[in-house]
This record gives C-alpha cells, structure tokens and sequence, in this order.
C-alpha cells in the first residue's frame, strides 16, 4: 500500500467494500444442520474442505439429539441477521409461559472450559496468556480433530457424541465481523489468511515509516468499522489490536491441536494453515460463548457454547436463560413469550475480550456498536446506536 494514500481514499473503498447490502454476509447453510464440504477460499468461513480427513458425515445433525418444545420452529437466519436468530415461538400457537423449558440439550454435547483433556491442559499452559478465549478454544480444536487414540478408546456412545460435535462445529459459518465478504476486495487484497490473524505484535514500529500506525488491511477495516459503527477510527484500530494480540497469546501453543488443516486456495506453509484454522475456531468461539454454572453447588463459573443458544437473536430483554441440571442443560424462558415472537439471549452478558493493558473492569464495561458487531458480529438492528435514532 503506498504511504500517500489519503484515508478519504481508503474509506471510499471501505464504504464501498462494507455497505450495509454486501458488508452482511451471506449463508446459505442451515444454522440448525451441518455446513456442505465445500472447498475453501482464503478469508471464507467453512472450517473444513472437502479434502479434510476430519470432515464427518453432512447427514449427522446436532437437533437430532436435542428435544425442542413443540411450540418452538426453526428457520434459517436471513443474511442480515448475520446467523443470529431463526428460533422462534410458533406464530399459530398460543405461545411460551415463563419458565416453560424450550430446550433440552445432552450435557456431554456443550463445549465447555472446564472439559480439558490431558492433550488440551498442556496446550492451554503454553499460551503467553491465559483467558477464558484461550481455553474454550483449544476445547473446541480438540474436538474438531480428535487424535486415533482418543477414537480408538471411546465407547460406541462416546463415539457418536464426538461426530455430533465435529459436525456442529465445522457448520459453524459466521463469527465476528471481519470476513472477505465483510471486507470487499480491497482490503481483503492485504490480508494475510483472514483479517483476526493479519498483522504481529511489532505493527507499530514495522509500519511507522510508511507513516501508517498498524498492517495496511488493519488500519483500512478500521475506517470502515469508523464508518459502520460511528466509533472512533482509534477506537476501531484498538479493538482490532486486542484481538489480534488475542490470537496471538494463543496460536503457537494451540496450532498443534489442529491435526489437518483446512484446505485454502492462498499460499501458505502447513503451519501457517494451521494457526489460520486456530484463528477461525477463535472468531467463532467469541462469537457464541456463554458462562454457565455446570457443578451442583454452584460455585463454578464455566465458559461455554452450547447448541442452539449460541444461533438465537440479540435482545437487552432477553427471554430466555440457560439451566443446568443433572446431565442436562436446559433452555428456559424467563418470562412470557408471544406467538410468533423470537427467542433471545442478551449477548452483553457473554464473555468478552480485553487488550493487554486494560483494566479488568473493561470487560463490565457497556458494549458498544463496534464490540457488538467485531466480536459477536451482531447486526446493525441490535447496536444501540440503533436502538437510539430510532427512539
């Protein structure tokens, strides 16, 4: 990129690149199902290619083992709704009461922090920094690619589950805001494997003489995150640099989960496509982690996904709660739900992720437009800027 680019430059191909027609991504994968063995382009968002050994059956479906209330219906997200939504109360019935149960879902099918195998622990110590990302990630990696030894030791049942989960996890389609098709071609033109995963921890001082603060394709996404979210191109350019440096407190000591690396059409080393797959199960885990108290007593905190929850829309009201009991975990609602009406999660309650030098009562912090959209990739109709204009 040449240093005398102007940024009014930039950010015309930004807007261009990230109107609110073509900066929401496209799916045409059922939220509820298994995403097809397609093969993959750089910067797009299957976590497997047909050529991957760990691609498992397309006909295993996760619904197929999680009892739904009858009044409940499933629907494919729209485009805008950026894969968050679709579970809805039916329109014809006569709708939810408060602490109706809407979900029953296995136990031993979440993701959850606290389920670390031996494999898992030693990778999660070598990380430069320990969060709750870094653990609910390498949780994921390894089921996504479970060694021979841990197939050849499981039951027929634990077997089972494990395809289950392999299957819900490579149909994972969209994470935060950051895709190609978030990007447009020209900054997706600068991008090293996917935008989370561009650029190191030394940007500052590699780009201070092209005059530029950061990686070329990082500073260009932060005016467009300026443009979309009204933040401030600082405030964009900093919450892009925590999670990168998120990323990369985690790629090396995780890259080795990754036991077969996802086909991409850009070049790369086999250790290149692996931290890139490291980066995308990152995005997606931000994206749909929750907290849940899993023990009996209560008094431990779990970092989790879990299915269906981790698809439903975004709401300050929400309607809904997760419950754990026995081996179960339960989806609820929390007060009377219309029919026709969706069912919601308040993702300003998930986990989030800091930089470096941020207080620990950043993650308290009000989300903003900007957080809403990079980390959980929630669309413009949720962001309170939006809620705000409209009131």
């Amino acid at each position: 990129m040449s240093p005398s680019l102007s940024k009014a430059a930039i950010l015309t191909a930004a807007i261009a690149a990230t109107s609110f027609n073509t900066f929401i991504q496209p799916t045409s994968v059922d939220a509820f199902g298994v995403a097809p063995t397609l093969s993959r382009r750089c910067g797009h968002t299957l976590l497997h290619s047909e050529k991957s050994v760990t691609s498992v059956s397309a006909t295993i479906n996760i619904m197929d083992s999680i009892t739904l209330n009858d009044k409940i219906e499933l629907r494919d997200p729209t485009p805008d709704e950026r894969s968050k939504g679709g579970v809805e109360v039916a329109a014809d019935g006569s709708g939810i009461k408060a602490l109706e149960v809407l979900a029953r879902i296995p136990r031993n099918l979440i993701l959850a922090s606290t389920d670390m195998s031996p494999r898992i622990i030693d990778a999660v110590a070598a990380a430069r920094n320990i969060t709750w990302a870094t653990e609910l990630t390498a949780v994921t990696l390894a089921a996504l690619h479970p060694t021979e030894e841990e197939i050849a030791s499981s039951s027929n049942d634990d077997a089972d589950v494990m395809q289950i989960k392999q299957a819900w996890i490579q149909s994972w389609k969209a994470g935060g805001w950051g895709s190609a098709a978030d990007l447009g071609p020209d900054i997706a033109g600068d991008v090293v494997g996917t935008l989370l995963t561009t650029g190191s921890d030394n940007d500052h001082n590699v780009y201070a003489k092209f005059r530029m603060p950061c990686h070329p394709a990082l500073m260009k996404a932060s005016f467009g995150l300026e443009f979309l979210t009204k933040c401030t191109e600082e405030e964009a350019r900093a919450a892009l640099t925590t999670r990168g440096f998120t990323y990369r407190s985690m790629r090396d000591a995780l890259e080795g989960l990754v036991l077969e690396s996802t086909e991409r059409t850009c070049k790369g080393t086999k250790r290149d496509k692996r931290c890139w797959d490291v980066g995308d199960v990152l995005d997606r885990v931000m994206a749909r982690a929750t907290t849940l108290q899993l023990d009996a007593d209560e008094t431990t905190t779990s970092h989790v996904i879990v299915p269906v929850y981790e698809h439903l829309a975004h709401s300050l009201n929400a309607n809904s709660k997760l419950v754990s009991i026995d081996n179960e975990v339960l989806l609820v609602a929390t007060r009377d739900i219309e029919a026709g009406e969706s069912i919601t999660r308040d993702y300003t309650l998930a986990p989030r992720i800091v930089g470096e030098n941020d207080e620990p009562s950043a993650e308290a912090d009000e989300l903003t437009a900007l957080q809403l959209l990079l980390q959980f990739g929630l669309p413009p109709s949720a962001w309170p800027t939006a809620k705000d204009e409209s009131s």
